[in-house]
């Protein structure tokens, strides 16, 4: 538990490891609302009808016999300032407002392998996540209209949109990074680096998809007005 300011490549994005209920409550509330001069608030976006992509991730340990356990943790980056981590094995409920919001499927929430990390569940005390996740590779893939980016790991679509990305040094089945280069998901207390390999997958996603779902929104724009301006002329002649 506990607030980080951590740097991706000149970016500061504000992270927050909380484990408590009336804590992720009061950080949905206040985040997703707008501050002054802040257009990137998802309230905002959603009220203008633009896409907003949240990107999300989420980390489990392995148990004893070598097998991932339910989920740990839920990884959340919302735009390119804050993201969040829910501490789901300490927690003691998940607040209705983040169902919500899981649940909203005007949001786009995509990840990288989510199918199998969502499969994993979460401790027996919480109700199953339910929220509408679309795998990055597939949205690029689709928006770019290029089958074969459905194959792309997150590095080359990285490089394609041209985030920076490091990929992590190492990992077992359930991810890795950090500490001996293995994070324990399970701890109640995280060093600065690896709360940013905990929200790095996350943050990169959400760069990459928003970057890809703008220029898509960008492109229908543009050509509805330029379809708009030939009917008019059209009237006209």
């Amino acid at each position: 538990m506990g607030k980080y300011d951590i740097d991706f490549e000149g970016e500061l994005v504000e992270v927050e490891v909380l484990d408590s209920a009336e804590l992720i409550s009061s950080w949905i509330t206040d985040r997703l609302k707008p501050k002054p001069q802040e257009e990137a608030a998802v309230v905002v976006r959603l009220q203008e009808e633009e896409p907003v992509v949240v990107g999300l991730d989420l980390h489990a340990s392995k148990n004893k016999g070598g097998d991932c356990s339910a989920n740990s943790l839920l990884v959340l980056c919302i735009n390119d300032a804050y993201c969040l981590v829910v501490q789901l094995k300490y927690v003691d409920n998940i607040p209705g407002n983040l169902k919500k919001f899981l649940s909203d499927r005007r949001i786009c929430f995509v990840g990288v392998g989510l199918d199998w990390k969502l499969s994993r569940g979460v401790p027996p005390s919480h109700d199953p996540l339910v929220c509408r996740t679309v795998e990055l590779s597939h949205l690029v893939a689709r928006i770019c209209k290029e089958p074969s980016y459905c194959n792309s790991d997150l590095k080359a679509l990285a490089a394609m949109y041209e985030v920076p990305y490091e990929p992590p040094a190492s990992g077992g089945c359930c991810g890795g990074g950090g500490r001996r280069g293995r994070i324990n998901y399970e701890a109640r207390v995280f060093l600065k680096e690896e709360v940013k390999a905990l929200v790095r997958d996350a943050y990169v996603c959400y760069k990459i998809g928003q970057k890809s779902v703008e220029a898509l929104y960008r492109d229908e724009t543009t050509q509805e007005t330029q379809k708009s301006a030939g009917n008019k002329t059209t009237q006209g002649t």
